[in-house]
């Protein structure tokens, strides 16, 4: 017991010294600070440069690239708004076939060779404008599946397995629907909602995840966006190629 009290009143002692010569020692010191400023302003998206289009499974490494086949950026975008959107490729179906799945992306590396790995179909966007108010992402048919005079009438287009994704620290607090079905002459169905404060940064959500993806819908990027045609369309159809489009818009949250 002694030899424990005397070792700490030493310690008491050599802190208790320490001290008095540090205030000592600051008395003889003058300070000034400087001051530090940075004005921050709006940012602009450029679709074409690399690491704009997010890769959803890849969020912090390399971008998709911008001239990847099948991917359409927004040459006019700003400060927000749509990056960049696949085109669905529901490949070759035969008179009577009611169904067919739009094919996965084909990843290309910067000089446009195939990675051999693959995304499922996206639509990329982003808010940079310093100023996060909220928005909303909808799509729409905007036009029915046609060839010449023969249209896919009641034709559908059903988007599966979103997986959300960003390079930054913005946050989306609402969940994306697990289904989204289109149709034609209907009025635009809501895929993202990001309330006020939210959404700033760059983007994407994909449809359905690649085999390499380690969540539970991995191997899925071929098969999450469904073009569904009614049994008695599908039987009348004409042999030729049918084109449709679906427009995403970013809107206001109201």
């Amino acid at each position: 017991m002694k030899l424990t009290k005397l070792c700490t009143l030493a310690l008491v002692a050599t802190i208790g010294a320490t001290t008095v010569g540090s205030v000592a020692a600051s008395a003889d010191e003058k300070s000034l600070g400087s001051t530090g400023t940075v004005t921050v302003t709006g940012g602009t998206i450029d679709p074409e440069e690399p690491g704009t289009v997010v890769d959803p499974e890849n969020p912090d490494g390399p971008g998709i690239d911008p001239e990847t086949p099948g991917v359409t950026p927004n040459p006019d975008i700003g400060s927000k708004g749509i990056i960049a959107v696949s085109d669905l490729n529901f490949g070759s179906i035969k008179v009577g076939q009611t169904s067919a799945n739009a094919a996965a992306i084909a990843l290309v590396d910067d000089a446009g060779t195939p990675t051999g790995k693959t995304r499922g179909n996206i639509v990329s966007f982003g808010d940079v404008t310093g100023n996060p108010v909220g928005y909303k992402i909808t799509a729409n048919l905007s036009s029915q599946f046609t060839n010449g005079t023969t249209t896919l009438d009641a034709a559908t287009i059903k988007y599966t397995n979103p997986l959300l994704s960003t390079t930054g620290t913005g946050k989306i607090a609402t969940a994306v629907p697990g289904s989204v079905t289109l149709s034609s002459g209907i009025e635009s169905e809501p895929f993202i909602s990001a309330a006020a404060g939210e959404g700033s940064g760059l983007w994407t959500l994909s449809f359905g995840q690649s085999t390499d993806y380690t969540g539970a819908s991995a191997g899925t990027d071929a098969s999450s966006v469904a073009l569904d045609i009614p049994v008695s369309v599908a039987s009348g159809m004409t042999v030729g190629s049918y084109t449709a489009t679906v427009t995403w818009t970013m809107g206001a949250t109201a």
